[in-house]
């Protein structure tokens, strides 16, 4: 009797979810004049207007079997008359209707069709709004590689022409819509850092509906905090996108935030808050809104295991199952109860008006229950049978996976390789070029040395002739300068091991420990050695260096050898791309490069700015990857900044870039003074 009850409870939900559907069809209808359009659709004058018109009510009719019908004959009609954008507004209508009837297959299929049309137009616009829908369905099935690609391609695409939702949101920006969207697939695939980095950004756009903050980039936020394990954090943002759900004219919402509070309840082992709240989405699921009940189920039924309550546990995980069940037994239990019902009216007829036949009634009585029990015997049959097909699926699903999978980590393993043979080549490049600084920055006082002792060798020589003429004052002299050579020799001798051993410092193998160090001196001890080995490699190479560094900041608490890299990266792109510049022998042209640091608060700022060709904008948001880069093959690797990148982020502190295409690039590098 219990999985009865629970059978039924889940198709009355299941018949509320349809009604939830029409209450979204109500919304969609107030975007245009029903009527207007199907009166033009009634002259059937087989025109460009009509073709339009049928696109606009296969959004907009109440019902989604006739505005398919509607949008499938715009199709027709446009492929007649050669109007590709017809063709492709009402192939969206088709995909927008399957969509909103959770069709998945069918809309990809009318996506993917108004997509490629669309694109041959160049229709941005149509573009965009097509691959939100994308995204959403290919994520919706598991196809999270697919929905990045049409996200991540719309979000560019609604940024830089600054598309205008119509359909999916109508007269909102798709920008932050997307960025929304990306934050909760890369959420799904538990890439945690990913789902943070964009849903800022979709909070950063501060997008508004209704004049109100909007809640879904907070609710994102509070889920990105339960899995960072944040929980006061994520109670924080869910309490403050609640009150904006209703504001957004999107009720629906608060089911999603009340369901994500009842998980981190679960998470925080507080199972009575988990009950409240998970009951609350299942109550007012029923009044119309279907959002997140399976989570509240699981929750509760999570809830009521903690809580040691085992019936209640296996009632709500019967419920779960039953109600995933629930679009397949709607027909069937319906079926049941019109024929209980027509039953019932048979007997009601026989008791009033055939008292007499008694006996006759019962033989009825008796072979319609019979054949009730009859029908339910083949219902569950049918079940049984469905069941056992599905498992099969299931099997030979759960073979392919597993030969997806090694498939998979095997291509991951060879990528892993492939990453650690490039890493290890930038650092043996960034190796050859701190060498070939450390060379000519020694030369120097070698030189000094070897020519003071030539020098000497021949006043020895000068000296001890002076002596075997007697010439004792003269031998004095010769000595005195043999003297001041010899403290000169020493004194570049002593610069050339403060050198070596300064190198040597500085390039032993980081111990990932910070140190207390002169940052001032780093910046422009590097600074030389990667001027020197450009210059190693392009004798004709010169540049106008400028340093501006603050005396106040002293010593901060580092890691030497990994801030050496990051200026060594830093110098040798400066330089690198000044003279790129140089070669294209512009009028007037100078290359400078500059470094400068200062203090602020609890901070330094350290600012690396070229002349050179700067960054295109596409290039801006991928300069931070691995192996981006946009240096001719075999010139770089594309990890140099990518490491530069890690190390800030090690210490703590922030890199951002700014840039002008043709005029500058400047890195601004953030550092706290102390470690923490």
């Amino acid at each position: 009797m219990r999985r009865i009850g629970l059978l039924i409870s889940g198709l009355i939900i299941w018949s509320v979810a349809l009604a939830q559907q029409d209450s979204v069809f109500q919304k969609v209808k107030r975007i245009g004049p029903l009527d207007s359009l199907i009166s033009i659709v009634n002259l059937q004058e087989e025109d460009k207007k009509e073709v339009d018109a049928l696109a606009e009510i296969a959004i907009l009719h109440n019902s989604p079997d006739s505005g398919i019908i509607y949008g499938e004959r715009g199709i027709a009609l446009a492929k007649s008359l050669n109007y590709k954008k017809g063709e492709a507004d009402c192939l969206y209508s088709c995909c927008f209707r399957f969509a909103l009837a959770g069709n998945v297959s069918q809309c990809i299929f009318y996506a993917l069709r108004a997509l490629e049309v669309y694109e041959k137009l160049q229709d941005f616009k149509g573009i965009a709004e097509t691959k939100l829908i994308l995204q959403g369905n290919y994520r919706d099935v598991g196809d999270i590689d697919n929905a990045l690609v049409y996200a991540l391609s719309g979000e560019q695409l609604s940024e830089s022409h600054g598309l205008i939702s119509k359909y999916n949101f109508p007269g909102h920006q798709l920008a932050p819509l997307f960025l929304a969207e990306i934050g909760k697939t890369y959420l799904d695939r538990n890439q945690i850092d990913s789902s943070l980095f964009y849903t800022l950004k979709a909070i950063e756009q501060n997008e508004l509906f209704y004049g109100t903050v909007w809640n879904f980039p907070l609710y994102l936020m509070g889920r990105i905090q339960i899995a960072q394990g944040n929980y006061t954090a994520a109670m924080q943002s869910f309490r403050q996108a609640l009150p904006l759900a209703g504001s957004n004219q999107f009720p629906w919402d608060s089911l999603q935030i009340f369901s994500g509070m009842s998980k981190l309840y679960l998470m925080t082992g507080k199972p009575d808050s988990v009950i409240y709240y998970s009951k609350i989405v299942i109550e007012r699921r029923k009044e119309g809104e279907n959002s997140y009940v399976l989570d509240a189920i699981d929750n509760l039924a999570h809830a009521y295991k903690i809580k040691g309550e085992k019936d209640s546990a296996i009632r709500y995980i019967e419920f779960r199952d039953f109600y995933k069940d629930s679009v397949s037994y709607s027909k069937k239990l319906k079926d049941i109860q019109n024929l209980a019902f027509d039953l019932k009216l048979k007997q009601q007829e026989s008791i009033s008006t055939e008292i007499m036949y008694r006996e006759k009634l019962r033989f009825y009585t008796v072979a319609a229950g019979l054949l009730f029990l009859l029908i339910i015997a083949i219902f569950m049959w049918r079940n049984i049978r469905q069941r056992k097909k599905a498992y099969s699926m299931l099997e030979r699903q759960k073979q392919e996976t597993d030969q997806q999978k090694l498939k998979t980590e095997k291509a991951l393993s060879d990528l892993k390789d492939t990453q650690t043979q490039l890493i290890q080549s930038e650092k043996m490049a960034s190796l050859g070029e701190l060498t070939s600084g450390i060379a000519h920055e020694i030369q120097n006082p070698l030189n000094f040395v070897n020519n003071f002792s030539e020098v000497n060798t021949e006043l020895i020589e000068e000296m001890q002739q002076q002596l075997d003429r007697g010439n004792v004052q003269d031998a004095k002299t010769i000595a005195n300068e043999i003297q001041k050579n010899e403290q000169k020799i020493n004194q570049h001798g002593k610069r050339a091991d403060g050198i070596v051993k300064g190198m040597l410092q500085h390039s032993r193998t980081s111990s990932n420990k910070k140190e207390p160090a002169d940052l001032n001196g780093l910046a422009n001890e590097y600074l030389r050695l990667s001027f020197q080995g450009y210059r190693t490699r392009d004798k004709s190479f010169n540049v106008t260096l400028q340093t501006d560094f603050d005396a106040t900041i002293g010593e901060i608490d580092i890691i030497p050898q990994d801030i050496g890299r990051l200026f060594l990266n830093l110098y040798n792109n400066a330089f690198y791309a000044v003279s790129e510049k140089k070669k294209q022998n512009l009028p007037g042209y100078e290359p400078v490069v500059s470094v400068s640091t200062k203090k602020l608060d609890n901070r330094v700022e350290i600012r690396v700015r070229d002349n050179g060709n700067g960054i295109p904008p596409r290039n801006i948001d991928k300069i931070f990857q691995p192996f981006f880069t946009t240096k001719p093959a075999g010139q770089g690797t594309g990890l140099g900044l990518s490491l530069s990148y890690d190390i800030v982020k090690a210490h703590g502190g922030e890199i951002q870039v700014e840039s002008r295409e043709g005029q500058f690039t400047e890195f601004v590098i953030g550092l706290p003074l102390h470690d923490a």
